[in-house]
């Protein structure tokens, strides 16, 4: 999440520009930057036997999973001021959900 709230994330975008210009900012939720949900765009895309049929008239529903091991390993403070569900079900699992559901890109540069 970028800040707490609205308020806070506008706070957080006009820090920003009074330092850099909108065409020197690039933002990213970190969880793109993994290379296991790089690698779904490229798995997605970068086949063309899975391409043609990765389709509603193939495929009839996608289900996402969430599944830790682990506990939250330090992040408690983390997801307590922010939310796990906020954090977790808001932004990365609807990242996945729209790398999955996305048409085909015009050109893919890498």
């Amino acid at each position: 999440p970028f800040g707490h709230d609205l308020t806070s994330a506008q706070q957080l975008c006009d820090d920003l520009g009074a330092v850099f210009s909108e065409d020197f900012l690039y933002r990213i939720d970190h969880y793109l930057a993994k290379e296991i949900v790089q690698n779904l765009f490229v798995f997605r895309f970068g086949n063309i036997w899975l391409e043609p049929i990765f389709n509603n008239l193939y495929i009839s529903n996608v289900r996402i999973t969430f599944k830790e091991d682990f506990g939250t390993e330090g992040r408690g403070g983390y997801f307590t001021n922010y939310g796990i569900i906020r954090d977790i079900m808001q932004n990365h699992l609807m990242q996945v959900l729209s790398l999955m559901a996305m048409e085909a890109p015009p050109a893919i540069r890498g």
